[in-house]
Order: C-alpha cells, then structure tokens, then sequence
C-alpha cells in the first residue's frame, strides 16, 4: 500500500463504526483506499465519473461503477466516503444531504478534503524551498509537467487562488454543510503538501519513506507550534493554533459528520 493511501486509510479505519458492513465511496478515483476496504471484508460500492478509472478501480476487485453524485440513488450504508472529492461536487448542499439519506441510523460521512483556502505566501514560500531542497538531492525530478502542475500555483498567493477557488469548495463550507446535517461533526487538521510531490519522487525504492518525512515534519511543526502558543498565550491558545496551522502549515482538513 502507497504510503499517501495508508495515510488516507488510516484515517478512513479509526472512524468507521462498529459492526460496519457497506460502504459507498464517492469519486473513488483509482481505487486505492475502495480496494484496501474491500480486502479488509468490507463490502464497498465505488463510483466515479470518469470511465477509465473506474476501470482502473475494477482491476483492483472493487465494485466500481460509473455514476455521478448526487444522482446515485442507492441507499442503506454504514458509511459514506468524500476522499478528496467533495469540494468538486456540486451542488454542495444537496451532495451532502444526499449522503445524509443513504445512511442507515447512527451512518457516518467521513470526508477527507484539502484547506486549501488556509494558504498564505509564508506557505507557497516554504513549500516552493521544500521542493527545490528534495530536487537537489537528486531523489525528485522538476519536469515541465511538475513545473506547471505545481510549482506555477506557488509562485503568487494570486496564482494559488486563481487555480483552486474556480468552482471549488472550500474546507470551512464543507464543514458548515456536514453540520447543518448531524448532531455533531469531528474534525482533524493533517499534512497535505506531500500529495504533490508523490509522482515526481525518481528514487521509487525510498519514496514512501520521503513522503512519510515530509508528512511527519509538518505534523511535528505543527505540535512544535501549539505547544509554544499555549505556553505564552494560555487564554486563546486553541484560537491561535488554529490560526497558526492554518497560515503556516499546508493543511488536509478530515471531518466526520456522525448522524
């Protein structure tokens, strides 16, 4: 298993509720995180809208099928999965109350997305050297595809924003919707950046372990950082950790609506 779908799976595995059985997946892409469920006895239903990896899915003994949501109309599961793909989903409300109604009682929606709304120029500042420091080490290759796929985005906080915000959700809009319909939601704050560097790493033997460092020196940041504020600012710590990660630290929001 790929180290960036551990991490989503990890994830997935500490929230799904006892005596789980079915579960749908919504914009399941390749598969990856619907196979490991599937493996583990779970029975998953995958959808996507795009053929090929759907198919690519198939090939990895999940039950994929080409739909789109919220038009998928199947119901009665234990679990309903956003992997990062709720923020393309429109309309959000309806794609989230959709969800809502194909649950049985006491139904989980766990949804793993990007902040990326949380990005400010220290940021793209730290991330663009991050990058350059991994290229010169050999272990990651700067193509012209990796140019403008990412390193494009960073170059501005107006670039960054001119390449997310067009149609997409934002992390805190997701969060409002999934609370509108459950009595409580759970939200964790996790490293994200290492997903854009995961297809460019050359040294394929050590890439799981460089994608894991990056995760883990974010994650110890971030502690590193809330530690400091409680100690310094005991009356609003909480306030300003999450105002701390949210500018300094490139953040996966994962939130889990119980029902």
């Amino acid at each position: 298993m790929r180290f960036e779908t551990r991490y989503t799976y990890d994830f997935v595995k500490r929230f799904l509720p006892p005596g789980c059985h079915r579960i749908l997946e919504v914009g399941c892409g390749e598969g990856e995180v619907a196979a490991c469920l599937t493996q583990d006895g779970y029975a998953v239903i995958a959808i996507d809208s795009d053929r090929d990896s759907v198919a690519a899915a198939r090939q990895l003994g999940v039950d994929a099928r080409v739909a789109t949501w919220p038009d998928f109309d199947e119901r009665n599961f234990d679990a309903v999965l956003f992997i990062r793909s709720l923020h393309h989903i429109h309309p959000l409300d309806e794609s989230i109350r959709h969800a809502a109604t194909g649950l049985v009682e006491g139904g989980l929606i766990i949804a793993d997305d990007f902040a990326y709304e949380s990005t400010d120029e220290k940021t793209l500042r730290w991330f663009s050297s991050a990058i350059r420091l991994i290229e010169a080490t050999g272990l990651l290759m700067v193509s012209d595809e990796f140019q403008h796929r990412v390193l494009s985005k960073t170059e501005t906080l107006k670039a960054w924003r001119q390449s997310h915000e067009q149609q997409l959700h934002t992390a805190a809009e997701i969060d409002a919707h999934l609370k509108r319909v459950s009595r409580r939601v759970i939200r964790e704050n996790a490293a994200y950046y290492f997903r854009y560097i995961a297809s460019a790493i050359t040294a394929v033997e050590k890439r799981d372990a460089i994608l894991q460092a990056f995760a883990s020196w974010i994650t110890a940041k971030k502690v590193l950082q809330r530690r400091a504020q409680a100690a310094t600012s005991p009356s609003s710590s909480l306030r300003a950790w999450k105002s701390g990660s949210a500018q300094e630290i490139p953040c996966e929001s994962g939130a889990v609506a119980l029902l």
